[in-house]
């Protein structure tokens, strides 16, 4: 008996771009600043508003409010020149963000943020590019058929990778571990995904890649290891916290180059 998450739909969802705009008219009143600013490019990173730089805040106009039951995540206009977004935690929730904003026309997403470690013979001082998704979660099935892997854009990937070779910045293309369950990281699925090629678990990649795909955008991401993740248990690495800045910063500046040259 196929798996209800195995059988893939590929028409469009009764709740689509024409049908939500019409629903929620009232949140599109900023829509004229897309237009006026011609931005069809988004940085989704994960940190709370209030602790971002204060030089990086006030460039931020804000733009729209993604709401999800009881979350609340901010989206601005950066510098008139892109959207950056605070996105939720996990997979459907970060999709869902990206659909409503490719609703209001961003397909360009680049996307910064942790991860957990999964292969240990991985230098972690390095960021990791990712180049395919292992699609252990969920979200990625209702946007595609059933496969192993989800690739992530090639060109603004490469544009990514361009960026840090000239910047000076380690990092490697690799696979990472797309998982939707906290505590389901188990020895043994491990041991697998890295076989297959992982060096780093999250939960979002695998379902913006798919959204991406399905809808014709490009989606590239860029990770740091927050954590690494053993046998014993979660081992949070030390000094972590000004890497979140610092790829957030990376991010922006790496984005900037893109806009204006795209």
């Amino acid at each position: 008996m196929k798996a209800p998450i195995t059988e893939f739909f590929n028409d469009e969802g009764l709740i689509n771009k024409d049908s939500y705009r019409k629903m929620v008219a009232k949140d599109f009143i900023y829509q004229d600043l897309i237009k006026k600013y011609n931005i069809d490019t988004c940085l989704m990173i994960f940190i709370k508003d209030r602790d971002l730089p204060e030089d990086i805040l006030e460039k931020c106009k804000p733009f729209y409010t993604y709401t999800s039951a009881s979350n609340e995540n901010w989206a601005y206009i950066y510098d008139n020149k892109f959207i950056l977004a605070q996105s939720p935690l996990g997979g459907p929730a970060a999709a869902g963000f990206m659909e409503e904003l490719g609703f209001q026309g961003i397909t360009n997403f680049f996307a910064c943020g942790s991860a957990g470690q999964v292969d240990h013979n991985f230098d972690s001082s390095k960021f990791v590019l990712i180049e395919k998704s292992i699609r252990d979660d969920g979200m990625s099935y209702h946007y595609l058929k059933a496969s192993k892997y989800v690739e992530t854009d090639k060109s603004l990937t490469n544009f990514v990778a361009n960026y840090l070779d000239k910047t000076n910045h380690k990092y490697e293309l690799t696979t990472s571990w797309c998982n939707d369950a906290f505590f389901r990281e188990t020895p043994k699925a491990i041991e697998r995904r890295v076989k297959q090629g992982a060096v780093s678990v999250e939960m979002e990649s695998a379902g913006w890649s798919a959204v991406a795909k399905f809808r014709g955008y490009k989606f590239a991401q860029l990770l740091y290891f927050s954590d690494a993740v053993k046998q014993e248990g979660w081992e949070h690495k030390p000094d972590r916290k000004e890497l979140k800045i610092l790829i957030i910063r990376l991010m922006i500046d790496c984005i900037k180059e893109f806009v204006k040259n795209k």
